[in-house]
Formats: structure tokens, sequence, C-alpha cells
């Protein structure tokens, strides 16, 4: 080990590992930072360790360095994979596509699920709705101003309601009965509130969900008349806009 002194024969190591830490600074991804940094330090403890006089203090903050960064790089892997999830957490999943499956895990706590008999009311039109919910049917039935018209599920129900503050724009009913599930409209303001992140990806998915509602509510031939949603669509997206930041760049 004698090559291995306190001379230039070793500075090699150290010089390595400082790229190694520039680099992992200087991109964008946070995975790939934790991950180069980590090589640096191990390259830091392999320096201190391998020296002619050893410096075990040194080599153990580098270990204890590179075990906080190993959690770290545990979290973020568990924050954007699915590898965790059950088979029917991933079959929910599936609707959130703008949520990340960290945010989705922790909006998964929220959510109650209800079974429904045929012919369940789950709105009434100008009443109060104090949950957003996913249901899971095949068949839902709108009704607007006596108009009635059906919805291929699975869909969202409420978020109108839930985005404009308003009391519900129309009768949703289910035919066919089928499963539903809940979030309190209340507890997931206050989530949203606290983060900016949730906040822009649950205002997509609405917009995505309100968007083919209205494509699906209005036949291609009718397309020049007016669909039933047509304003409780316009009022919401506007009120998301008004209330919603731009994006911010994840560092």
């Amino acid at each position: 080990m004698g090559y291995m002194g306190t001379g230039g024969g070793a500075i090699w190591i150290l010089l390595v590992g400082l790229v190694f830490k520039l680099t992992g600074f200087a991109v964008r991804d946070e995975l790939m930072l934790r991950v180069l940094v980590i090589c640096g330090f191990l390259c830091d403890a392999g320096y201190y360790f391998f020296r002619a006089d050893p410096i075990i203090p040194s080599v153990l903050s580098n270990i204890a360095l590179m075990s906080v960064n190993i959690v770290l790089i545990a979290a973020i892997a568990s924050e954007r994979t699915t590898w965790r999830m059950s088979p029917e957490d991933r079959r929910i999943y599936a609707h959130f596509p703008t949520l990340s499956p960290g945010q989705f895990r922790r909006l998964r706590k929220m959510i109650v699920a209800e079974s429904c008999d045929p012919g369940t009311i789950l709105t009434r039109e100008d009443q109060p709705v104090d949950t957003l919910m996913l249901v899971m049917a095949d068949r839902i039935v709108i009704t607007k101003r006596g108009e009635a018209f059906p919805i291929a599920g699975p869909a969202f129900v409420g978020e109108v309601a839930f985005l404009t503050g308003n009391p519900s724009s129309a009768d949703v009913t289910l035919p066919d009965g089928g499963t539903v599930l809940r979030v309190d409209s209340a507890t997931l303001r206050t989530r949203m509130a606290r983060s900016p992140a949730l906040n822009n990806a649950m205002v997509a998915l609405f917009g995505t969900e309100l968007a083919r509602k209205v494509a699906e509510s209005v036949p291609m031939d009718s397309a020049v008349a007016a669909s039933p949603l047509d304003a409780g669509v316009e009022n919401a997206l506007e009120a998301a806009t008004q209330a919603t930041p731009p994006p911010k760049a994840t560092p």
C-alpha cells in the first residue's frame, strides 16, 4: 500500500472524486446528482482509507454522507416508480396520468371506496358537492336542465364543482351501479394549496377530463350545437387558470 502515501501518487483519487461531485451538481436530474455525488464520496473515502496513515474519521464521515444519499436515492426511486404499488393501486393510478407515483401514493391514502347500487344518484344539480369522485362504472348518466346524456366510464364526477367552488352543475346517476372512489374536497384543496406540483398536476388532470367529457357528449355531426357541459367547463377552466400558478422548473 506504500504507493498510496500522502504524496501526489494518490491525489488522483481526490481529483476523480471532485470531478464526480462537480458533474453531479451540474446536472438537473436529482437522481443522477445523488449517484454522482456518492461516487465522489466513495473516492474520498478510498483516498483517506488507503493512505499510509489512514484517517478513519474522514472515512467514516464520507461513508455517512454516502448512506444519507443512498436513502435519498431510494426515496426518489419510490417517488418515480410504481414497483411498490399493488395491482389494484396500479389500476387506479392509470386514471391519474398527470400525477407522479409518489403524488398518487399520498392521494391514495385519502381515497375511500364505496359500492353503489343501480340507480344511485351521485350529485344533484344546484346542490353542494363535498367530495371529488372517480366513478368506476361503464355507464354514467348526466342530466342538466332536463337534458340527459351518457358518458363512458370510468370518469371523474364533481371536478367542476371542485374547481369553481360552486354547487353541482348537473345530476349524475349510475344506471348500472358501480364503485365510487371518493376524496374529501376540503382535504384535497388543503393538500393542493401546500404543494404547487400537486396543484398543477390535478388541474391538468381535470382539464383533460373535462375536454374528454365535452368530446364524448357532443356527436360529431352536431358539433355546431352547444354542449350542456360547455358553460360549466368554461367556468371551471377559467377558475383553474386564475388559481394555478405556472409550473415551476424542477432543479
